[in-house]
Parts: C-alpha cells; structure tokens; sequence
C-alpha cells in the first residue's frame, strides 16, 4: 500500500513536471504567432480603411515627340491618411496598350495634394494633381492605362486614349 502511494505520488510528479516543460516549449510559439497574427491584421485593417480613384487624365495636344506630360487627379476616397512620406513611395505605371506596362521613374512624375490642409498629407477626400511625363517612342496610338500602388499594395487605375 505504502509502495502504491508513493508511485502515485512519483507519477504525478512527473506529470506535473512535463506539463511545466510542454508549457515552457509552447509558450514563445505561440506568443510570436500571436505577434505576427496582430501584425497583419493591422496590415489588414490599413488595406481596407485605404482607397484611391484616378478621377481622370489629360495630355495637352501638339506635345514633343520625345516627352508627353500626362496630368491625372487621383483623389483619396478612403477612411485613411497618407503620409506624405508614402506619397514620396507610390509607383506610377503605364499600361502602353500593346501588353507593354512600365512603371514611371520617380524622377519622372510628381504629385501635388490640390485642396489639402497644408500638412502635407494626402488625407481623405482630398485630391492629389500627378504630372507624369514619358517618352512615347515606340509605343502605339490607343487605350492606355494609368495605375497608382501606394507602398500597402492598394492600386487605383483608369484607362484613357492616346492618340500620338
């Protein structure tokens, strides 16, 4: 009876002990997944409070061959600001209507927010005025697109006519 008492005791013991250790293995795991899981919610969240539509856009006729300056107003139709920093950020593309897209240099477009605040923030409702300019050598009369990206993957675009 003593020796049944004291295995009992003995094995609950050892159970205790590898619970502990089971614990202290587990623990980290599953705090860092519940860091990254917090993560990319936020993310998330930002991706959906975030929202652009490219209003329309416009190239002056008679332009030289070799530099078409391209104007788009895209305005801020999301719940969330955007830094000007992310602005500094965006990506331009250009859909040339041949299967060909190219993404716009940063030194070759720049954007300037028209009914801000000041701050320099692109926050909501307001519009941002781009000047874009390329090189149309090479590519064909027709529909274009133009594509915004801001640095959280959240895209807007339109399609206009280039005619040469």
């Amino acid at each position: 009876m003593a020796d049944e008492a004291i295995s009992t005791a003995i094995m609950a013991v050892a159970t205790i002990v590898a619970a502990l250790v089971l614990v202290n293995a587990m623990y980290p795991s599953l705090y860092s997944a519940s860091g990254s899981i917090l993560s990319m919610n936020g993310r998330a969240s930002d991706r959906i409070r975030t929202d652009l539509t490219v209003l329309t856009e416009w190239y002056p006729p008679g332009h030289p061959a070799d530099d078409v300056l391209l104007e788009a107003w895209v305005k801020n139709t999301g719940s969330t600001t955007i830094s000007a920093a992310d602005m500094g950020k965006m990506d331009v593309f250009l859909d040339v209507g041949n299967h060909t897209s190219a993404r716009v240099p940063g030194a070759d477009w720049s954007g300037e927010v028209l009914n801000g605040n000041g701050d320099g923030d692109w926050d909501p409702a307001e519009t941002v005025h781009l000047l874009v300019h390329f090189d149309p050598a090479g590519c064909a009369a027709g529909p274009w697109q133009l594509e915004v990206v801001l640095p959280n993957g959240v895209s807007a675009a339109d399609g206009f006519t280039y005619t040469g």
